[in-house]
């Protein structure tokens, strides 16, 4: 028979022998008065025994020697025990390993102990320990009183995470709002650089090496224009041009950029095939999957290094359920470094989850490829063993019966005219080049720096000028504002609006204002004459 049943028992015949012996008493006068008392003291201990069993928290009640004596159902669901399993045991049952008492990084201000329930889970709960004593200060026993703080843990943990996230968010807006601002001034100086490298090559017999090497300045300047769009694409939310592209073209490029930026710890090797296959993609976005997935490799290998392998090849496959078998453009980079725990492999792809020291990875690599790839309509499949390495497979749809976009060749004839231009650009050497290139190609060119001195010329004399070509972003008035109030003089009046970066304008916005045309600096020479010759109404003979 259990302790409890057994106590129970017990008060049963106490309680039936002292109710005899009054019966039996000579003084039957007592007998009323002492069953009176009996029944007292048998709801007094239905009521404490009633509080103890609505106590929501686990609660154990040890006798002197320590052993447990009695538990409330609370503490039997917390643990899985009945009452009568617990009852005679020692109380370290329902700890961990003996765990003592501890102060929990979350829970500061209380004890806390890890506990471990019948069925061998352990858990973290907050315990409050207390002595029972009589009125004589006698030790009757102990009590310790046991709340399970795993969901309140779990809750702290992902309110940590958001707010982590929100403050990484708030990062990322400066971030951006950063971005646009160094893409303003940086495609100026870019504009001035490739522009005078334009000019320059024009003013050169062709074939020479000085021509070749001002091609390269060009070349430059273009990848460092692609950077500067990326970092904005990176920066906002926008829907990004996507062209059909060659992928083993941008890959070779990004081995060519890692060979000479990753220590010669790291081997790079390629395996390129299906070069003639084609993928519907923004070639920046793309570029950007393939240089965070190398990235990644990259740290793998960091300290011991290793070996990275590129790959891209064509594969026909069902990669989900309920699609049709098509074929796909996969690219794959390997390596042979520590590998990704299994845990940590479930959660790569949330935003600002990372595994690097402080100061070495926001947690946003990943997340923004899986944003890329998704949104191209395509898979991205993660292999990773501890020890031996990882390798990332990413999945784009082939596209059929298209070609790509081939550049716009240098050589290619510049046609021009007598027209009369006014040029407006805060900055000096923008407008000098932008004024020597026109003027080389017969236009008549009127330079102003800044929006209200260009307004202020244009209403002396509206008819003075065939085109306007204007900069965005300017002190006092910008372009766009400059450009209404000479539209509202001159509705037919052509205006090129250029912008090195500006949140606020859209091409359907500059389109309804009446803007013919709105080109991102830096602008090409080579670009800007068809331009010019399309928004003028007059073409020459």
């Amino acid at each position: 028979m259990s302790h409890r049943t057994d106590e129970h028992d017990q008060w049963d015949h106490l309680k039936d022998a002292i109710v005899g012996l009054g019966e039996r008493s000579i003084r039957k006068s007592y007998y009323p008065e002492l069953k009176a008392k009996i029944k007292d003291l048998d709801q007094q201990r239905v009521f404490f025994q009633s509080i103890l069993n609505s106590i929501p928290d686990g609660v154990v009640v040890m006798d002197p020697s320590g052993k447990i004596r009695q538990a409330n159902p609370a503490l039997c669901r917390m643990f899985g025990y009945s009452n009568e399993e617990l009852a005679g045991l020692d109380p370290s049952v329902l700890y961990e390993n003996n765990c003592a008492i501890f102060r929990h990084d979350d829970f500061p201000t209380t004890w806390c102990r890890r506990f471990v329930r019948k069925d061998g889970r352990v858990f973290l709960g907050e315990t409050l320990n207390s002595e029972i004593r009589d009125d004589q200060g006698g030790l009757l026993g102990t009590l310790e009183l046991i709340r399970d703080v795993s969901e309140r843990l779990k809750v702290i943990r992902q309110q940590r995470q958001l707010e982590e996230q929100l403050r990484q968010s708030q990062k990322m807006a400066a971030i951006g709002t950063l971005a646009g601002g160094i893409a303003h001034d940086f495609n100026n100086l870019l504009a001035a650089i490739l522009g005078y490298a334009e000019l320059a090559l024009l003013k050169l017999p062709p074939g020479g090496a000085l021509q070749r090497e001002i091609r390269q300045i060009l070349k430059a300047g273009g990848k460092a224009s692609e950077l500067v769009n990326q970092i904005l694409a990176f920066s906002r939310k926008e829907t990004t041009k996507r062209i059909p592209i060659q992928p083993g073209v941008l890959i070779k490029e990004v081995i060519k950029l890692l060979r000479g930026t990753i220590p010669s710890t790291i081997t790079i090797r390629e395996r390129i095939a299906a070069t003639d296959r084609m993928i519907l993609a923004n070639p920046t976005q793309l570029h950007q999957v393939v240089m965070n997935l190398c990235t990644n490799a990259f740290h793998a290998m960091e300290e011991q290094g290793g070996e990275m392998t590129l790959s891209l090849e064509s594969v026909r496959k069902l990669l989900r359920e309920k699609e049709e078998e098509r074929e796909w453009i996969r690219i794959s980079v390997a390596d042979n470094g520590c590998g990704i725990e299994p845990a940590t492999l479930e959660r790569i792809f949330e935003p600002y989850f990372t595994t690097k020291p402080s100061g070495k990875g926001t947690g946003m690599g990943l997340a923004v490829v899986h944003g890329i790839v998704e949104s191209h309509g395509g898979r991205i499949e993660v292999k990773s063993t501890v020890g031996q390495g990882t390798t990332v497979q990413v999945y784009f749809p082939v596209v059929a019966g298209v070609e790509a976009q081939r550049p716009c060749k240098e050589e290619q004839s510049l046609v021009g005219g007598d027209e009369s231009i006014l040029v407006v650009d805060d900055e000096q050497m923008v407008a000098d080049y932008l004024k020597g290139f026109l003027e080389q190609l017969g236009y008549r060119i009127t330079i102003c720096n800044d929006g209200s001195s260009a307004l202020a010329l244009f209403e002396h004399n509206p008819q003075a000028f065939d085109l306007v070509i204007t900069d965005q972003t300017m002190p006092g008035k910008t372009g766009f504002e400059m450009a209404r109030n000479m539209l509202a003089l001159r509705p037919d009046l052509p205006i090129i609006l250029c912008s090195g970066y500006s949140s606020a304008l859209s091409p359907e916005r500059v389109a309804k204002a009446g803007i013919r045309e709105f080109m991102m600096k830096p602008v090409s020479l080579h670009d800007l004459a068809p331009v010019i010759r399309a928004v003028l109404p007059n073409r020459p003979s």
